[in-house]
């Protein structure tokens, strides 16, 4: 009898464990854009709270269904064109720059009312133009939650 008392409170947390899983787990949605450029463009985006994105181009990053972002796809030579303009045109702020991955990128705005995103991907031909019309803060969670990368 007192084998059975043990073995029941170890079965049932076991089965807790089982059906609870480990916590924290990310979820995520990932398309394969053939582009233009001959590349094959995956874009992934963490689903938690919400978000979606779609799989037409160009594509659009929503939560709850509302449209937050819209992107697509663009040539090494429009990536340059966009930052050439960004950098010399006085009514665009240039907000953040770096390397995400395999990318490197520039967000800015126009008059605080709309917040872009041009990205190229590194060793291509590529690039990703993103806009946001909600918010900053907005366009930066739509970019966070992305990532992009060439099929293998």
């Amino acid at each position: 009898m007192k084998k059975y008392i043990k073995f029941v409170p170890c079965l049932l947390m076991t089965v807790m464990l089982l059906f609870t899983g480990c916590g924290d787990s990310k979820t995520s949605l990932s398309y394969t854009y053939n582009v233009e450029t001959g590349d094959e463009v995956v874009i992934s985006i963490n689903t938690a709270d919400g978000y979606s994105l779609s799989s037409d181009v160009p594509f659009t990053i929503s939560k709850d269904k509302e449209e937050l972002s819209q992107g697509t796809f663009i040539t090494a030579e429009y990536y340059s064109a966009y930052v050439n303009s960004v950098k010399s045109d006085d009514s665009a702020k240039i907000i953040d720059e770096g390397t995400k991955g395999k990318c490197n990128y520039v967000m800015w705005n126009y008059n605080d009312s709309e917040y872009n995103y041009v990205i190229m991907i590194e060793g291509t031909n590529t690039g990703v133009l993103l806009g946001n019309n909600v918010s900053e803060k907005s366009a930066k969670e739509c970019f966070n939650r992305m990532e992009i990368s060439i099929k293998e």
